[in-house]
């Protein structure tokens, strides 16, 4: 993929931010640059880097740089807390990390093998340093010196390594999970760069298409089909800031304004371009647009059927997995796969759907999905067992159920793990549940997502306390909070006397389910106090206690009042309140006190 890099033209625009443009030329430089400090820190092909940095020019430079010197990315989440890091950059055994100082001032990560540990703060990443100290090779002791620092000393090299062996692996990524059981997924060079050839030809991707791809940069569907996918075709990555619900209408302008050919979303996002789609039905009504590829998530065929009808603009949808570097099945943009409510066919590998004595089944009847490609994971890092029983002779085995029509076209039935997907992010419930059951007052504990209509589905959990115990249900989402990343924390814990368990003593998750669908509210009583029903709402949103609220909060005072809670915050209200609010009021609705007015406003209370 580097060689399409460095005979880009020199002012070709690879990266636009909302306020700034980064040419290839200045990315030919910066990996030059890069590949220097790599020098400096003795870094060789196949050793692992880990990167865990928030700031996405310098995350996604850092990232091309190492896969263009054989230096293996090992993905990190900046946001994870400090058991998880410990744990899984231990397996990792990097020679290298790089992070942003406040992640290592909470992760205090304890190594046990040399390890390069050097700060990355946003404040000083771009300008010159004012200090030089010594550097040190240290055991688990983070330098003094910073990411910029080093980068400024470092002399670029003259030119890139002439080659990298195929099977050297180019990243890892963690998948989501325990900390025990987390599986380290290793892609190849040959896996990655077989699989940009194939998105490529099915987005229709040129020098002249303009990607904009705002999901996380540590995972897949980030980290992939932003800027890797972008270098590979030698066109525009846009980035012009973090997605947020304030923003969408500018996000929408910013796509007309600039051109993008190709819009990279999940479900979740889709459900909030339709609430906010009031005088932006046309935003994707100009020649240069050509795809919007729904990725990460199960899309509902109710939202899809929305989303076109208002926005007059087909939804591509892509199956695909961590251990498939990001697609394998996709329905659009090509004529040929499209086909609603499926999840297309495959492109460039080959699909098996089996029962569960391993046998083909016919068309219409669901079993395993396998899949077999150039694509597919080298394997799961350091876990020669584990691969071998996702592996079988070429296989890979998804763990989730499909069936095939007559056509060829594949729908997606459902999932044989335990997988929860909200709003994109994979969350495993084991994880949750381990978290839960270290507090010292919970005997048993049980995470499981609910159906929701925003997100897909909404994490849950149902604890059983021990005797004597009086912890509530906003002590353990607290308790939460301080062990697990806050896209993990239940929306709603259930204290209940005893979980549900079948003869073999496992707890039986449908019938839980069905327990829990009764027990969570779905409006509050409207009793003509209107300040206390928002309050409960926003208590119950949020997660914090109802004491803890008063009229003059907002979203910069409460913990959880982030983008995705915003919404359900908006559409909770007009469902228990039968109203509706327009686009700009949902946009400036950002404190207690303006939802008080605006429900005023609106709601007619019944007649007697």
């Amino acid at each position: 993929m580097f060689q399409q890099l460095f005979v880009q033209p020199p002012a070709k625009t690879f990266l636009q931010t909302e306020d700034k443009t980064y040419s290839y030329k200045w990315l030919q430089q910066r990996i030059l640059q890069i590949a220097g400090l790599f020098d400096s820190l003795s870094l060789k092909q196949g050793q692992r880097l880990v990167l865990a940095i928030s700031d996405d020019v310098e995350m996604s430079t850092l990232f091309l740089a190492a896969l263009a010197n054989g230096i293996t990315v090992v993905v990190a989440d900046p946001e994870w807390k400090a058991a998880r890091a410990n744990a899984i950059i231990g397996r990792s055994e990097p020679a290298c990390i790089i992070a942003d100082k406040s992640s290592l001032d909470t992760w205090k990560l304890q190594l046990n093998s040399n390890c390069i540990i050097i700060p990355f703060s946003k404040t000083n990443a771009n300008r010159p340093a004012l200090l030089s100290r010594f550097l040190q090779k240290n055991k688990a002791e983070a330098k003094e010196d910073s990411f910029s620092t080093l980068l400024e000393k470092s002399v670029p090299v003259a030119s890139l390594p002439a080659s990298i062996d195929p099977e050297t692996i180019a990243y890892i990524i963690f998948t989501s999970g325990t900390t025990a059981d987390s599986k380290g997924v290793a892609i190849s060079h040959n896996n990655l760069n077989a699989h940009l050839s194939t998105l490529q030809k099915v987005y229709g991707l040129t020098q002249e298409s303009s990607i904009l791809n705002q999901l996380l940069l540590c995972h897949a569907d980030g980290c992939i089909q932003g800027p890797l996918l972008s270098v590979y075709a030698g066109c525009t990555w846009h980035r012009p800031f973090r997605f947020t619900i304030e923003k969408i209408p500018a996000l929408l302008d910013y796509c007309y304004a600039n051109n993008v050919s190709h819009l990279f979303m999940v479900p979740a996002m889709l459900n909030m371009l339709i609430q906010f789609s009031e005088n932006y039905e046309d935003s994707f009504s100009y020649p240069a647009f050509n795809a919007l590829i729904s990725v990460s998530a199960h899309l509902e065929g109710p939202l899809w059927d929305k989303f076109e009808s208002i926005f007059k603009v087909p939804v591509s949808n892509v199956y695909g997995l961590t251990e498939t570097v990001a697609g394998s099945l996709f329905s659009g943009p090509l004529q040929e796969t499209s086909c609603k409510y499926t999840v297309g066919k495959p492109v460039d590998c080959e699909i098996r759907i089996i029962n569960e004595q391993g046998e083909d089944v016919g068309n219409g009847t669901p079993g395993e999905l396998l899949l077999k490609g150039p694509h597919i994971m080298k394997s799961y890092w350091q876990d020669e067992n584990l691969t071998n029983n996702y592996i079988k002779d070429g296989w890979f085995y998804t763990g989730d159920l499909a069936a095939i029509d007559a056509e060829g076209f594949v729908k997606i039935c459902g999932r044989k793990k335990n997988l929860i997907i909200s709003g994109g992010i994979n969350i495993q419930p084991e994880e949750v549940t381990e978290c839960l059951l270290r507090h010292p007052s919970v005997s048993e504990a049980c995470a499981i997502g609910l159906p929701d209509h925003v997100f897909g589905e909404k994490l849950i959990a149902a604890i059983v306390l021990k005797p004597g115990s009086n912890d509530s249900s906003l002590d353990l989402v607290n308790f939460c909070r301080e062990y697990l990343e806050e896209k993990k924390v239940p929306t709603k814990i259930f204290i209940v006397p005893e979980l549900p368990k079948g003869v073999s003593g496992k707890v039986q998750l449908n019938v839980l389910k069905e327990q829990l669908l009764q027990l969570h509210p779905k409006t509050h009583e409207i009793n003509g106090e209107y300040l206390d029903q928002v309050l409960n709402i926003a208590s119950e949103v949020f997660q914090v206690p109802v004491s803890n609220l008063s009229v003059n909060d907002n979203s910069n005072t409460v913990a959880g009042w982030d983008s995705m809670a915003h919404l359900v915050f908006i559409t909770t209200l007009e469902e228990n309140f039968s109203i509706s609010f327009s686009t700009a009021e949902v946009i400036t609705m950002n404190s207690i006190q303006k939802a008080l007015k605006l429900i005023e406003q609106k709601h007619v209370p019944a007649t007697a």
